[in-house]
């Protein structure tokens, strides 16, 4: 097994850590807050600064800590000049932006695992939290695959299928079915309780679903939004077109999306109506494998082959 670095020590780092730990990876972890390393520590996860042992580093940390204060972030650790960094980021571009500044662009692989709630801290982390969960992780632009591999092979131990798209693939998707969604969760709140003072004891189920999400810690909320501010104006640009539409005709169409949510047809990979498994392709076509739907569900290093989900399953 793999020792395993973790910065942070929140929901999802927490999570990350107490997966790692119960696949039997060697985890040590850090984070700046003596609580969260209490909390960690009572949890069976060895505390430490010093991650000099780990190959993989994961930085599960605020998005400011892993762009502009990056260099202040890594600084606060030791970590070995050959380690694979990963992060778990809600926006890619930006942080490939800063590993690359920093000098680290061939030793970081992008990821986002699409998991987590409203909650946030340590006493909600739980090894459970990415069984079935899509694991977004970026293929190289150039050089192999073997920190991606690396990285992948880690996320399936903790329970996760591998997404392959790219950082900017990654945000605009993000922008349209995260940040929009948090925006207009926040917008709806806001209103409100911004209206006639009795609407709060009327509201039930519906605006309970549609506003969960405004409880996300407010880092999250603009990591999702501020953060990816453009692409979310593409996706309210989008919404606002289907919007402006018929209401008859957008109501037929979005229940039968809800229906059917079928993914297209994989590009270039063998029977896309069922699991396969294939030999680890290159970038490109991990990538391509990613726009057509598909994920990785598990991989064998060793083999150098790897399965694919079925393209129809969401």
């Amino acid at each position: 097994m793999t020792t395993i670095g973790v910065v942070g020590l929140g929901l999802i780092g927490g999570s990350v850590a107490l997966a790692a730990d119960r696949a039997g990876h060697h985890v040590v972890a850090w984070d700046i807050d003596a609580a969260s390393r209490d909390q960690a520590t009572a949890a069976g996860i060895p505390v430490s600064a010093d991650l000099s042992a780990a190959q993989v580093v994961v930085l599960a940390l605020p998005l400011p800590a892993l762009t502009g204060e990056l260099t202040t972030t890594l600084a606060g650790v030791q970590i070995s000049d050959t380690a694979t960094i990963t992060d778990v980021g809600s926006v890619k571009q930006p942080v490939v932006a800063a590993m690359a500044a920093a000098g680290l662009a061939r030793r970081y692989v992008p990821g986002h695992p699409m998991a987590g709630t409203e909650q946030a801290g340590f006493r909600a982390a739980t090894a459970e939290l990415f069984t079935d969960a899509r694991w977004v992780l970026c293929p190289p632009e150039a050089g192999g695959l073997e920190r991606w591999l690396d990285v992948a092979a880690l996320a399936i131990s903790l329970g996760a299928n591998i997404f392959p798209l790219s950082a900017g693939e990654h945000d605009r998707a993000m922008g349209l079915i995260s940040g929009l969604p948090h925006l207009l969760a926040l917008g709806l709140e806001a209103a409100v309780a911004h209206g006639p003072g009795y609407l709060p004891a009327l509201t039930a189920g519906s605006f309970a679903d549609l506003t969960r999400v405004a409880g996300s810690a407010p880092h999250l909320l603009r990591a999702v939004t501020e953060s990816n501010k453009e692409s979310v104006r593409v996706a309210l640009q989008q919404l606002l077109d289907q919007l402006g539409g018929s209401w008859d005709a957008l109501i037929d169409e979005g229940h039968r999306a809800h229906l059917s949510r079928a993914a297209a047809v994989g590009a270039g990979f063998p029977d896309a109506t069922k699991p396969d498994t294939v030999a680890v392709p290159g970038a490109a076509e991990l990538l391509a494998m990613g726009r057509s739907g598909r994920y990785v569900i598990s991989l064998d290093i060793d083999r150098r082959t790897m399965t694919l989900s079925a393209a129809a399953e969401s």
